[in-house]
């Protein structure tokens, strides 16, 4: 009986609807027409917040995952924009911070969701013929990644890293790390956008070119969030 109860509240903590850290107060409200988010601010102690965000992209970032990975639910949850700013509850870790976005989305949003494993056409991230070309990392601290429209800069990365920053950052679909290359590496990564007008590399391109590695299609089995039910969130 006890096994069966801690695996309950595990469960629970990680679906948003048992006993974990929440929001002390929260404000939800529409986001402004026209504007370019999400922009996710970096939590602290007395705020967290968030600007422009869908809910789809609310269950993606609460749940660690990309919006691919988001199936389900009625099509206002990828158009209608909202801003959240809550005051979280005890310390401000991304863990936590998760923890309280699932609980958020539970209660506000009435969302219930199950996880479903699927056979789909993946991006797999593999060397190329002449070999990877990677610089190890001699950096300290953690992992860093930023860059913005056709720039991927990052630090102390593994191959697992890059692959889900192109995964989210750049695709929009599952890419697989196959490249069976251990290590922590430093990376600067260039490209032309495929809306751009002016011609240059393609991403694929440039991950060929600039780190000797590539992307094929196959097939790979990948974690998927099915929303069973969601409302527009509850008044303030």
């Amino acid at each position: 009986m006890k096994t069966c109860l801690a695996v309950f509240l595990i469960l629970g903590a990680q679906d948003g609807t048992g006993p974990g850290p929440q929001f002390e107060v929260a404000s939800i409200k529409p986001g402004a027409p026209g504007a370019r988010g999400p922009t996710i601010y970096n939590p602290t102690r007395g705020r967290f917040a968030i600007d422009s965000i869908t809910t789809k992209a609310l269950i993606a970032y609460a749940y660690d995952a990309r919006d691919f990975q988001v199936s389900g639910g009625p099509s206002w949850i990828g158009s209608e924009e909202y801003n959240i700013v809550a005051k979280p509850q005890g310390e401000a870790s991304n863990e936590r911070i998760l923890a309280m976005a699932r609980r958020l989305l539970a209660e506000r949003f009435n969302l219930t969701l199950h996880h479903e494993s699927k056979e789909m056409p993946v991006l797999a991230l593999t060397g190329s013929k002449g070999g990877a070309r990677l610089h190890p990392s001699d950096a300290t601290g953690g992992p860093e990644v930023r860059g913005g429209r056709g720039r991927l800069i990052a630090r102390r990365v593994t191959m697992g890293m890059l692959a889900a920053q192109l995964a989210g950052r750049v695709l929009g679909r599952a890419v697989l790390d196959r490249t069976g290359i251990a290590g922590e590496f430093d990376v600067d990564l260039a490209w032309t956008p495929d809306e751009s007008p002016d011609p240059g590399a393609s991403i694929f391109t440039a991950l060929q070119e600039q780190l000797g590695l590539k992307l094929e299609t196959q097939k790979g089995v990948v974690d998927v969030l099915v929303i069973d039910h969601v409302e527009r969130p509850s008044a303030n």
